[in-house]
Order: C-alpha cells, then structure tokens, then sequence
C-alpha cells in the first residue's frame, strides 16, 4: 500500500481578496482561513476599488463596532462602515483586522485620509449599496464572505 505523505502547509488556504462581475455588478470576495480574516479581506478589497491599498499609509485609526441578526447581515454592516468612512472621512485603508463574537464584530481600520497624488481619484465614494451579501464556510474550513457593489 501507498502511503502519500501530505504536508498541512501545502493545503492551507491563502488569505486574499478579489473582485468578480455578477450581472453588470462589480462584486468584492474574501477568503481566509476564518470567518475575521474572510471578512478583513471583503473590506480590503472594497477598498482595492478605490485605491491600490498598497499605496496607502497606516496613520489614522477606524474602529467600528456592529451587531446583526446573522452573518450575511453583519458583513453588510461592516462593509457599510467601511464605505462609510471612505465617503464621509474621505479615509483610504491599508489594513483591516476583525474579531467576531458571536453576531457582534468589532473591527479596525487602518489608513490615511485620501490626497490625490498617491491615491488619485479613480472613484469618487459617496455611498454604495449591497446586494448578493454571503457568508459561508467550504470545504477544508475556508471561509468565504462577498457581496455586490453599487458606488
């Protein structure tokens, strides 16, 4: 009998983001190996709409607390704020880290307020709406949260 010798490293999920398109919609995804990272990489690629989040400096500080009846809710929340601060601070973010409990998540950003010479203005951001909002959990544990975008 065979024996093949299968190291974890090799099978282990990579944290990232990354958009789609869905019916004309411009979609943002986030797979982590948790639920926290899954939905750090949803708002950085939010984010990555906007602005090349490598282009961007951690001076300033978002902290966002939000509670939902259930995880496809609390995503929408979180992203929500996200945007919310990108339009009304007029924030770019370089990172994100997430903690959940429960249905409550408490959440950092962390960024600089936009200046067009390094973060140019590729959209303007005054708002958006969320469609297609999902959370779930996949094969070998991955996580996996999304949503669509509407500036």
């Amino acid at each position: 009998m065979d024996v093949e010798t299968v190291h974890a490293e090799e099978h282990t999920p990579r944290t990232h983001w990354e958009h789609f398109t869905h019916d004309a919609l411009l979609g943002v995804r986030g797979v982590g190996r948790s639920m926290e990272q899954a939905f750090e990489m949803a708002a950085l690629g939010l984010c990555a709409l906007v602005t090349d989040p490598r282009s961007v400096e951690a001076h300033e500080e978002l902290e966002v607390a939000c509670q939902s009846a259930d995880h496809d809710e609390l995503l929408a929340d979180w992203l929500r704020a996200v945007v919310g601060a990108m339009a009304g601070r007029r924030m770019r973010f370089q990172c994100f880290a997430v903690r959940l409990d429960g249905l409550n998540l408490f959440g950092h950003g962390f960024g600089e307020r936009a200046g067009q010479a390094r973060h140019g203005m590729n959209v303007a951001v005054t708002g958006a709406s969320l469609t297609g909002v999902s959370v779930r959990q996949g094969p070998e544990g991955v996580w996996t949260a999304e949503a669509l975008v509407d500036f």
